[in-house]
């Protein structure tokens, strides 16, 4: 997955209870939409250490409701966070306010940026 700058990232969520396992990977219950700011994108281009992982709370996100039966929760209350681990593998889980919790699959990102390396091997070369 690549990332960049005000740009959509969007992440199926799938409600974590014993049948999780199990799920069809391709029917998820919401999906998280969020826009990608300059500072969460400095934030997802991290890359944890082993064994270790990084919690990003995001405050400005959209949720859409793929299953029916938790259209309501997009008016309640809960938050949502990102998840990145050693890879870096990205993932996301939604707290709401009925104690559920609805998570996402780890992926793998990469973010992309112009670090202007081009610009001084041209120069070097020169």
């Amino acid at each position: 997955m690549e990332l960049e700058q005000n740009s959509d990232l969007t992440l199926p969520l799938f409600y974590f209870d014993e049948n999780l396992h199990s799920r069809d990977i391709e029917s998820p219950d919401l999906l998280l939409h969020v826009t990608l700011s300059e500072e969460l994108l400095a934030q997802l281009c991290q890359n944890p250490a082993v064994d270790s992982s990084v919690a990003i709370a995001i405050n400005e996100y959209r949720l859409e409701a793929l299953n029916d039966d938790y259209q309501a929760l997009i008016d309640g209350e809960h938050d949502a966070q990102l998840t990145l681990v050693r890879g870096p593998l990205l993932s996301a889980m939604l707290s709401c306010d009925k104690d559920q919790t609805f998570v996402s699959p780890q992926v793998d990102m990469m973010p992309t940026f112009d670090l202007g390396d081009d610009v001084e091997d041209i120069e070097e070369e020169g």
